[in-house]
């Protein structure tokens, strides 16, 4: 129970059957009529259309409710002021504005004898020329600086503003910016409204541009879609009909769905727009720049702001907010600050909208609406004990018991005040299982019915009669819960490499049993991708769930994929165009009990082209699943020194080397480690005179031409297609035209760049297909690269770490910036710092500036030699080293 709470001065519930249901702008707090004593009425609508004003008193009774009528049509709005006519230059009268879906009402609230009663004043019909109009919301204002009354703004749900002044329609407008309505407000001093659109842009408009603006509606714009078809020179197509369009004075995008906007005056000096978004409090000044923001921490509902009773401005005071959350809590702020936190007298419900004003002889009294339809005055206030406490005398003191509870405790804050961090009780063990062999081999059409695409880049095998099938693997992924109950909404995500393809990334589960249940099992299908070489054997696993509390958990592990499922053994070839040797200080190991999962997968009869005569312990050719563009598959070899502990590994290929090296160094590692333990002291040196660095710059020259022939195909396509939809139009110039006139053989024009406009997407697709092919062989040479690089310097896991993040292997081109850049950028940082000649030089950082896709990669390439170079020297890649 929190301290702090809001007592109650009056209450009264407006529920009259289960349907009863308010809105925030269903209530309003205003003099309607001179009452005795005089004090403010509170006037409430809802959406079933009863209209409710009550008179709060220090003693609920049934005489506090003034007036109970039933419109009956829902009242979406209620809003007072000066919108009684009463003379040409007398100031108007208070009247009340009620809200309908299709009209606007206002009515005169009579008194007689603290009896009310409604008289209608007049009525607007919403809409303009019989077109559709259903209202959203409204707000008022002296429109145009207008002092003796007020108009009223109606907003549309396709946010078309009507203008009412008193009984009289004035205009209508489209907003330019808005697909949905937002909130609106009439700012005095702007003379303008404040409204948001669904693009997250807070928006302002003068009543002024609004009222000489033209009205954009269906027949006008399908003039002006005409008008702009037509010549430059056509008499329609002026400069003054466009500067006639309805624009926003100014736009701020907030990156956050508002719920409210208010105007008032947060330091008294001037005028702030505050803006009340979801999670968070905005402010803006008359411009529309943010003056500061504050991230809220909870979901809000609806504000208010007040008069600060301690401002020392007594002319224009500076206002506090409130803020009603979702948890039933008012949060008044000062500017930023949060300065009280009071809970509502019902702990179960939330206020839908909130209000500061003075009954009787008690000022500051915030009247709240809460969801389920109760209305009250409240107060500030503590909640005292209800009882003291009571101390029982005669009972005897175990310190034994004190002493215990008391290590407890110190064991508690020990724990919580430790960097050591305890693993939830609570959570998903996953764990999975490989198959030693391939599946059978699917049928292409199994990959009917939205999997096309999969079929397109998967593997080609024979199935077993013969026909050609997709190669396949299929794994089991064993989830567990540790915790008690059942979780519901289970989420399974997989981050693939790029090599691996699966039909679901995503996959939901509905119920989750935890205990001792038997574990869930998953089965994961997965195909090999004939497109691009693997650069990785292994597959992210993530499950997201929420706890019973509803807070997030995640549990992950990695899913290791065979070695078969990218590549098969094959005799063994002599290819010798790119190789490298791999020197160790242990006695060989024969490949065939290396590599003894490839060997059991073989048939007898390839069991015998591979080891013939015995060459497997010695030599194994490894074949990809993938072809290069001549069709030849990549493949690369590995040789065993009989004598002593050398491995050369070759290839026709730079890129077909990597996945190879890479399991040929797990594997030696992990042999070592279980034969010898964790401290084999297995060495692994990489001992060639020079790094094949000119290989790696010819990769990158490639992929950095198809980055430059896709822009030019891209920028050619642009303009075809701009070609072609000109010639569109001055076709469709032609045959709207009354009188018949030639068509110049545009029609042919058409069609010829129609052609030419297909042929050039065809040349685009090449270049992405491309593209990627290039990206994935750059990619797997960088890693290649980097593994040389950490054997013959004898770099740590920490230092190839930093290097990688700089020469990222990551290669992805998008518009914004490509690989070229960012590695460009990361090699000028390691020059800049940890590999700086003076060690003054070290804590400099580089300028910070904007990457631009390069004119050639001579740059780029400078400042890899020169970064393999001091490595080369001696240079280290950590500062404390």
């Amino acid at each position: 129970m929190s301290l702090f709470k809001a007592k109650d001065y009056w209450s009264t519930s407006l529920s009259s059957t289960s349907l009863t249901e308010y809105d925030t702008s269903s209530i309003t707090i205003a003099e309607l009529t001179i009452l005795d004593p005089p004090q403010p009425q509170i006037i409430t609508g809802s959406l079933e259309g009863l209209l409710r004003i009550h008179v709060p008193n220090s003693e609920a009774s049934a005489k506090d409710l003034l007036l109970e009528e039933d419109l009956g049509e829902p009242i979406l709005s209620l809003k007072t002021g000066k919108f009684i006519p009463t003379g040409s230059n007398s100031a108007a009268s208070i009247g009340l504005a009620i809200l309908h879906p299709k009209k606007l009402v206002v009515y005169e609230v009579i008194s007689e004898s603290n009896t009310l009663s409604l008289r209608k004043c007049y009525e607007h019909g919403l809409g303009v020329r019989g077109k559709h109009f259903t209202a959203a919301n409204m707000c008022k204002g002296g429109f145009g600086r207008d002092e003796l009354r007020e108009g009223i703004c109606v907003q549309s749900l396709d946010s078309r503003v009507q203008i009412f002044d008193l009984d009289v329609e004035s205009f209508s407008r489209r907003l330019v910016g808005g697909l949905l309505p937002g909130p609106i407000v009439y700012h005095e001093k702007l003379d303008a409204f404040i409204t948001f659109n669904s693009l997250l842009d807070v928006e302002c408009y003068s009543f002024s541009a609004l009222a000489s603006a033209k009205d954009t509606n269906e027949e006008d714009e399908e003039e002006d879609k005409l008008a702009n078809l037509k010549s430059p020179n056509h008499p329609s197509n002026t400069s003054v009909s466009s500067s006639k369009k309805v624009q926003a004075s100014w736009s701020t995008n907030l990156g956050e769905q508002i719920i409210d906007i208010q105007i008032g005056s947060l330091e008294g000096s001037s005028k702030d727009i505050v803006c009340l978004g979801t999670k968070c409090i905005f402010a803006l000044n008359d411009l529309g720049s943010i003056k500061w923001s504050k991230f809220l921490g909870y979901e809000t509902i609806s504000f208010t702001l007040f008069s600060n009773p301690k401002s020392n401005n007594t002319t224009s005071p500076a206002q506090n907010i409130i803020v009603s959350g979702a948890d039933g809590n008012l949060n008044i702020y000062r500017s930023q600050k949060l300065i009280w936190k009071a809970k509502l007298a019902d702990p179960n419900s939330f206020s839908i909208a909130t209000f500061v004003s003075d009954f009787e002889c008690s000022k500051g009294m915030i009247t709240t609406l809460s969801d389920d339809c109760r209305l009250s005055v409240s107060y500030l206030g503590t909640e005292s004990e209800k009882e003291g406490q009571v101390v029982k005398e005669g009972k005897e003191i175990n310190y034994d018991d004190v002493d215990e509870e008391h290590r407890k405790l110190l064991g508690i804050i020990r724990a919580s005040q430790s960097d050591t961090r305890i693993e939830p009780r609570e959570k998903i063990i996953m764990r999975t299982q490989v198959p030693k062999r391939l599946d059978e081999p699917d049928k292409v059409h199994v990959l009917d019915g939205g999997f096309e695409h999969l079929a397109e880049k998967a593997t080609r095998m024979p199935c077993s009669d013969g026909s050609e099938g997709i190669l396949k693997i299929t794994t089991k992924l064993f989830l567990t819960y540790t915790g008690t109950g059942t979780l519901k909404d289970v989420t399974v995500t997989l981050n693939l490499p790029d090599a691996v393809m699966t039909k679901d990334t995503c996959i939901k589960i509905d119920k989750l049993k935890g205990g001792s249940a038997t574990p869930m099992i998953i089965d994961i299908t997965f195909y090999a991708n004939a497109s691009v070489l693997p650069t990785v054997d292994t597959v992210g696993v993530t499950a997201m769930f929420f706890t019973a509390s509803g807070e997030p958990r995640t549990g992950t592990t990695e899913l290791k994929l065979p070695l078969f499922f990218f590549c098969r053994l094959q005799p063994a070839t002599k290819e010798p165009t790119f190789k490298f040797k791999l020197d160790t200080n242990k006695q060989p190991i024969m490949l065939a009990g290396l590599f003894d999962d490839m060997m059991d997968v073989l048939m007898d009869e390839e069991r015998a082209g591979v080891d013939a005569s015995g060459t497997a312990n010695y030599v194994l050719t490894f074949r990809y699943w993938v072809a290069d563009p001549n069709g030849v598959p990549f493949n690369a070899t590995v040789l065993l020194s009989k004598t002593s502990g050398r491995y050369r590994v070759q290839s026709h290929s730079m890129p077909s080397l990597w996945f190879i090296s890479q399991c040929l160094c797990s594997r030696l590692t992990a042999y070592f480690e279980n034969s010898e333990g964790a401290n084999s002291g297995l060495e692994l040196n990489y001992n060639e005179p020079h790094l094949p660095l000119q290989d790696f710059y010819n990769a990158i020259d490639q992929h950095f031409w198809w980055r430059l022939k896709l822009a030019e195909n891209l920028s050619a396509q642009n303009d075809c297609a701009q070609q072609f939809r000109t010639i569109q139009k001055r076709l469709l110039l032609r045959f709207k035209d009354r009188n018949a006139v030639p068509l110049q053989q545009l029609d042919v024009l058409l069609a010829e760049t129609y052609h030419k406009l297909l042929e050039l997407s065809k040349e685009v697709e090449n270049a992405q297909w491309s593209l990627k092919s290039s990206a994935n062989e750059l990619s797997c040479t960088t890693l290649l690269i980097l593994l040389f690089i950490k054997l013959r310097y004898d770099m740590s896991e920490e230092e190839c770490e930093v290097l990688s993040s700089n020469l990222t292997p990551n290669v992805s081109d998008c518009e914004a910036c490509g690989w070229e850049e960012m590695v460009d950028s990361g090699m000028m940082s390691l020059l800049r710092t940890v590999l700086a000649k003076k060690n003054q030089d070290q804590t400099a950082s580089a300028q910070g500036t904007t990457l631009q896709m390069p004119q050639d990669t001579a740059k780029l390439k400078k400042h890899i030699s020169i970064v393999v170079d001091r490595i080369h020297k001696g240079a280290r890649l950590l500062a404390d080293e």
